[in-house]
């Protein structure tokens, strides 16, 4: 009976052993299931990084290339641009040698020809006298001027550079800054010569304040008259396109920087217009050789008065109003 009792127990006891290694077998195969479930999701989430990867890798690997490449064209058109400003610096270094070469032979020129010219004026007779009439005390000057005809006005064909009144009284004559200011400040005639120096008297007359063009005494010799305004305008008009380079001489007017050639006319109008610059109504001088200034009879106002002009830069007669105390060129009309 006992041994009946000791094999029931150990029949048991295995049935119960047996079941519970099933149960781990199953369990261990349910882990290994799962595992293999999670590994497959992670193999699959991994093969699509993968490919997101590498197909970010190629855009990159792209979008490199296509940098690159704009790269590579900069660099050359920077390389090209650089070889061209080099050859540009180079023509405009030659450009200028020869504009400074030739700017040297045209004061050469113009040396030799002032050299020429004040011969000729040693071989001038001299001027005539004034004749005074002492009956009726007037002045008659006889001093003979160039002149040329433009169409149906008849013009001085050079500056006015008296020195009296027609009535014989003397212009007086500003030299000093404070003398000319002075002048102008108190509305009395005045002349000075450009710098003050008598030599650009020779060529270029004298410069006066608008108050001796305006002088009841006469500044224009007897037979001519003082330009009006509407007598420019007249002449401006009969001269057509370029007027102003009609009038200018054929020298003595400067480069331009804009267009780097003379700015000399052709003075096919025989007004032989010259650039006798101006003297402001501080006492400076301003402008020489690049603008010629001419006072009309015409005024403005109380403190102006109508001018004419003729620059180097360009073929135009300009005109507009200023301060009676400059001092311009006068040109004179026949009566």
């Amino acid at each position: 009976m006992k041994t009946i009792l000791l094999l029931s127990f150990f029949l048991l006891a295995g049935i119960t052993y047996s079941q519970s290694k099933k149960e781990q077998i199953e369990l261990l195969t349910y882990r290994v299931d799962s595992l293999n479930k999670v590994l497959s999701l992670e193999r699959v989430d991994n093969s699509k990084k993968i490919s997101t990867l590498e197909s970010s890798k190629t855009y990159l690997e792209e979008r490199y290339n296509e940098l690159e490449n704009d790269y590579n064209s900069l660099v050359n058109k920077v390389s090209t641009l650089s070889s061209d400003l080099q050859t540009s610096n180079a023509e405009r270094a030659s450009k200028q040698q020869t504009i400074n070469d030739l700017q040297t032979q045209l004061q050469s020129k113009k040396d030799s020809l002032d050299l020429i010219k004040a011969e000729l004026e040693k071989l001038k007779p001299a001027p005539k006298p004034v004749v005074v009439n002492n009956t009726t005390n007037q002045v008659t000057q006889t001093v003979s001027f160039k002149s040329v005809k433009i169409g149906t006005q008849t013009w001085m064909a050079e500056n006015l550079n008296v020195s009296t009144f027609r009535n014989g009284d003397q212009i007086p004559e500003a030299k000093t800054k404070e003398e000319w200011e002075k002048a102008g400040k108190e509305g009395r005639p005045a002349w000075c010569y450009y710098e003050n120096d008598p030599k650009n008297g020779t060529k270029y007359g004298k410069l006066y304040n608008w108050y001796a063009v305006n002088d009841s005494r006469g500044l224009a010799p007897s037979g001519w008259h003082i330009t009006t305004d509407a007598e420019w305008t007249i002449l401006k008009n009969q001269l057509g396109d370029d007027a102003g380079k009609k009038m200018k001489s054929t020298s003595g007017w400067e480069i331009t920087e804009e267009l780097q050639e003379n700015g000399n006319g052709t003075n096919s109008s025989g007004f032989s217009g010259l650039p006798g610059g101006l003297r402001y109504i501080n006492g400076n001088f301003l402008l020489f050789g690049r603008v010629g200034f001419w006072w009309s009879s015409t005024e403005h106002d109380t403190s102006g008065a109508y001018k004419r002009w003729l620059t180097h830069e360009d073929g135009s007669l300009s005109g507009d109003n200023c301060y009676k105390g400059e001092g311009f060129s006068v040109r004179c009309l026949k009566d």
